[in-house]
């Protein structure tokens, strides 16, 4: 319970950060963070198995990160799509599992995504640098 509650407090910090000093890339990556942890809570996290589900939300969010990364003018879109390729990976990684990998599973995709939402924290804050120099 307390690792959903830091897990939230990071998530919403990160959306704060992206949205007050982010542009248009880190607001974009702020909403596809929250469209893809409530629609990975609305399905059922039990970990004793791959969760389809869950993984084609990761691949969708990881093509979103390689796409922006692509399009943008920014380096921090590089080092998300590159961490949540890592985390993505983990999915994938678990299906060669045969055995009860339920704890390594569920600490492989949460730690994973804290180094995306460092680089999305660090990129708004780098954005919005000039803006806070210029007090705006």
């Amino acid at each position: 319970m307390i690792f959903e509650i830091l897990g939230l407090v990071t998530l919403l910090g990160t959306v704060a950060v992206a949205l007050r000093w982010g542009g248009r890339d880190e607001r974009f990556a702020a909403y596809a963070f929250i469209a893809a942890t409530v629609l990975s809570w609305l399905l059922d996290n039990d970990y004793h198995g791959v969760q389809m589900s869950v993984l084609a939300i990761d691949l969708a969010l990881l093509c979103g990160l390689v796409a922006l990364a692509l399009t943008s003018d920014r380096f921090w879109p590089m080092y998300a799509a590159a961490f949540q390729l890592v985390g993505t990976m983990v999915h994938i990684g678990s299906m060669t599992e045969t055995g009860d990998f339920a704890w390594a599973y569920a600490v492989g995709l949460v730690f994973w995504s804290y180094p995306v939402m460092a680089a999305l924290i660090a990129g708004s804050w780098l954005e919005g640098r000039p803006r806070r120099a210029h007090g705006l």
